[in-house]
């Protein structure tokens, strides 16, 4: 188990000073990389070599736990974590002339929390990469108000630097191990979003989640810094123990909600404390609500069809 650091580091208005080592890191699919403008199909997708279709190095930095790698060709910006045998694994990737367009399906994937909660006045990220998902908060809910999470500074830095992120009164950017910041803020949110992979290990899956956070007890921290009805949504990778990680999660919450990702790209599951569960043809009519008030590029109502109504409590 990696060594997770014992103070955090937020980096806003109101900062505080700190350290900590990287929480993300990536899952390796054989994915073709798309540099048009499409959509990824996964979250994260691994190119064996240096693939020049990413476009060019514009800076590549040793953190504490990576090789990070800044790529980009014309308005397309990755970041990208180099594995040890010299893969390429893209962690984060913006346009970066609309940085609030999500250009992986799982992260599109990940705000069907809009369909239970559509007013979210806080929220949590947990594993910043390049921002992706506080640009899409900043642009199409600008009230809300945004933590981020991220375990590694020079994450947060790179983001800053390169993938146009920018603190405000209503995000924070914190420098923190997740499971102490659990543990130490008192602070509570309507959904919490958890997006945090560490290097594949002893103590993680082989896609890199940790294990730790694959627990009741730590759902049940989880749901301790919920408002009244509040959500966790879950990025679930595929691997061997998919099923039993969202058994899991149905077990731990009142409602669970399974959405499945494209192509067996995996499911990103939303547990609620919500007492009422919402019923599918609910959610469409809440889907086709949210493309009228957001016009994200993407379509709620399409989302919300991909619910599996075979997972439930």
């Amino acid at each position: 188990m990696v060594t997770l650091p014992s103070k955090r580091m937020i980096l806003s208005d109101r900062s505080t000073s700190g350290n900590g080592l990287s929480l993300r890191q990536c899952w390796a699919g054989r994915i073709a990389f798309v540099m048009a403008f499409a959509v990824l199909p996964s979250n994260l997708c691994t190119v064996y070599g240096e693939d020049r279709r990413a476009g060019i190095v514009e800076h590549e930095v040793q953190s504490a736990y990576s090789v990070i790698r800044i790529r980009r060709l014309g308005n397309i910006r990755s970041m990208i974590f180099v594995r040890d045998n010299g893969e390429e694994a893209y962690q984060s990737q913006i346009n970066l002339a609309n940085p609030h367009l999500l250009r992986f399906n799982y992260l599109q994937h990940m705000f069907t929390s809009y369909l239970l909660q559509p007013e979210q006045k806080t929220v949590l990220v947990v594993g910043l990469g390049g921002g992706g998902m506080v640009h899409f908060l900043q642009k199409h809910d600008p009230s809300c108000e945004v933590d981020a999470v991220e375990i590694d500074p020079m994450v947060v830095q790179l983001a800053e630097r390169f993938f146009l992120l920018k603190r405000t009164k209503n995000v924070r950017l914190i420098v923190a191990d997740a499971f102490e910041y659990f543990e130490q803020e008192e602070k509570k949110y309507d959904v919490i979003y958890m997006d945090a992979f560490l290097k594949p290990s002893e103590s993680t899956d082989r896609t890199g989640a940790p294990l730790q956070m694959r627990t009741l007890d730590f759902y049940k921290q989880l749901q301790s810094r919920l408002t009244d009805g509040g959500s966790v949504v879950f990025n679930i990778n595929p691997h061997p123990a998919m099923r039993e990680d969202i058994a899991t999660i149905v077990e731990a919450f009142p409602q669970t909600y399974v959405f499945k990702l494209p192509k067996a790209e995996g499911f990103v599951a939303i547990g609620s404390m919500q007492p009422v569960r919402l019923k599918p043809e609910a959610m469409r009519t809440a889907g086709r609500s949210l493309d009228r008030r957001f016009k994200t590029g993407f379509s709620f109502d399409t989302l919300a069809s991909h619910l599996d109504a075979t997972i439930r409590n």
